[in-house]
């Protein structure tokens, strides 16, 4: 199960912004270009040459209900781009903007600092929201990220969510064995193959494009790190809070029942192909009716897009041999919040026993214990887990923990929550505090020289050493910015063996605690 990503709450005016995009007067001449499906029109926002809702695959309706993605049809009449498309089907949660929804939803979004530009850095942003929620629009929340004006082409893909984006069902696996219950993962590869062929009109170059995701959006870039199927179409990675020790996917027999039950909630029974075309003819809201409780969608171990548990091809070194950047922030409990997963759903989801890890952590107080273990659990560990286990394959990884808290929110919060690093990254601070803004022209410094060239390092930037092999030296982000050896320890020490008995896998050393 991946966390929920919650938008920012002082972004209530950007959204508002962005959500109309195609309305607002353009501050010059609209930027044209021709697709390899056809001509669009974007807008000028800021300086930026804005493009949304561009499709990269056909509409996945009707027979392409939980299909791979197949290819978009193209269009000869220009194409008004300067806005953004549909969101996939999602529920709409409470205090959330809503914006318009649709099953025909395979569309993505590009910021370009210059057309005529020649082999600028490309992001890719997968967005998060505990794959049941979110869309493209997520990176553009705040306005336009900074870090396009410095020289950045940023692509956003909406990709499919929920039931529509994880199913699996014995007559889906009987009608595709090699592309079936990923659908999800298939829309990324399928947005990615997109950007190959395109970015290089937008001023970008496809042989540079990093991937970047939190939340979910972290999940999805190690999932694109694992699968074989997007081999070489990036040349790095940035997961954030992405896990990936723990509970990241699941076998496909296991997604199969899971199906199955989803399917019988919807009033569909049996196991072939007239129960499948009955299940294509549901609409969309009595899909999402199907799954009316906490969100549990992940990665399926299908033997083809993922051959493998993702820890267990990290630890194999069967993953793209390309830099890679893994964090998680200080208190990632706060999604758990949210989530309302106590210590009885801890123990009941996840198998943890508070008692028996309550030695390494040495708290009196049970609601502390519970927060630092739920931020370690899922979180913490995997970040400096899935670098060691990268640096282990040679590549160059490196981690980090995001412990910043702005000044007029430091007495009220115990750390950093779930994904309050994303904004930092892309350049924007959430708050107007000299030290926020401050930290965000640092990272998004760290996050400009990784695009480059692989290595955040720079002038005039604090140092961040690669993971070494053997001994974990994330960078701490906070109020100072320093590497830390051996960080937490003592407190990770039970979630590193917990994940070396149940993957037989290994770090190749032993955690000192």
């Amino acid at each position: 199960m991946e966390m929920v990503q919650r938008p920012v709450a002082c972004a209530a005016t950007a959204v508002a912004l962005w959500a109309s995009l195609g309305n607002a007067a353009p501050s010059s001449a609209p930027p044209r270009l021709s697709t390899t499906s056809g001509p669009i029109r974007g807008v000028m926002r800021d300086d930026v040459r804005f493009f949304g809702g561009i499709p990269y695959a056909a509409p996945p309706v009707g027979a392409n209900r939980w299909r791979a993605p197949q290819p978009v049809r193209s269009w000869k009449t220009e194409r008004d781009a300067t806005g953004f498309a549909a969101d996939c089907p999602q529920p709409q949660r409470k205090g959330d903007a809503a914006f318009p929804q649709d099953e025909n939803c395979l569309t993505l979004n590009v910021a370009s600092p210059d057309l005529g530009a020649r082999k600028l850095p490309v992001l890719f942003v997968a967005h998060g929201g505990a794959y049941f929620v979110g869309s493209g629009r997520e990176p553009f929340r705040n306005g336009m990220p900074p870090l396009v004006k410095r020289g950045v082409v940023l692509v956003a893909p909406n990709y499919r969510i929920g039931r529509l984006g994880f199913f699996a069902h014995p007559a889906l696996t009987k009608e595709a064995p090699k592309a079936t219950a990923n659908f999800w993962l298939m829309d990324q590869v399928a947005a990615l193959h997109w950007v190959r062929q395109n970015i290089a009109r937008f001023g970008g170059d496809p042989d540079n494009v990093t991937i970047i995701g939190c939340s979910a959006g972290g999940s999805s870039i190690n999932a694109l790190m694992a699968t074989p199927m997007a081999r070489g179409l990036f040349a790095r990675a940035s997961a954030h809070s992405a896990g990936g020790l723990f509970n990241a996917n699941r076998p496909l027999p296991q997604a199969q029942e899971q199906g199955l039950a989803f399917a019988q909630r919807t009033g569909v029974t049996g196991d072939g192909s007239p129960s499948l075309a009955a299940l294509r003819r549901l609409s969309v809201a009595q899909v999402l009716a199907g799954d009316s409780g906490a969100p549990d969608f992940g990665a399926t171990v299908d033997g083809s897009w993922l051959p493998a548990p993702l820890s267990t091809l990290f630890a194999r070194g069967q993953i793209a041999h390309v830099p890679l950047i893994s964090g998680s922030t200080s208190n990632e409990a706060s999604v758990f919040g949210l989530m309302g997963f106590g210590r009885a759903e801890m123990a009941r989801r996840f198998g943890i026993d508070l008692s028996a890890v309550s030695a390494s952590y040495n708290l009196s107080e049970e609601a502390e214990l519970l927060r630092q273990v739920q931020t370690d659990f899922l979180f913490t560990s995997a970040a400096l887990g899935m670098t060691q286990l990268a640096a282990r394959a040679g590549l160059p990884a490196r981690a980090y923990q995001f412990d910043f808290v702005p000044p007029e929110q430091r007495s009220s919060k115990p750390g950093a929550d779930h994904c309050a690093d994303r904004l930092f990254w892309l350049g924007q601070s959430p708050s107007a505090d000299a030290e926020s803004r401050a930290l965000a022209r640092t990272m998004s410094g760290w996050m400009l020289n990784y695009v480059r060239s692989g290595d955040p390092n720079g002038p005039g930037l604090p140092p961040w050493p690669a993971s070494q092999d053997g001994r974990t030296n994330p960078l701490v982000i906070g109020q100072h910015i320093a590497a830390t050896p051996d960080f937490r320890a003592r407190q990770l020490a039970p979630w590193f063996d917990k994940w070396q008995r149940e993957s037989g896998q290994s770090f190749g050393w032993t955690p000192t605690p």
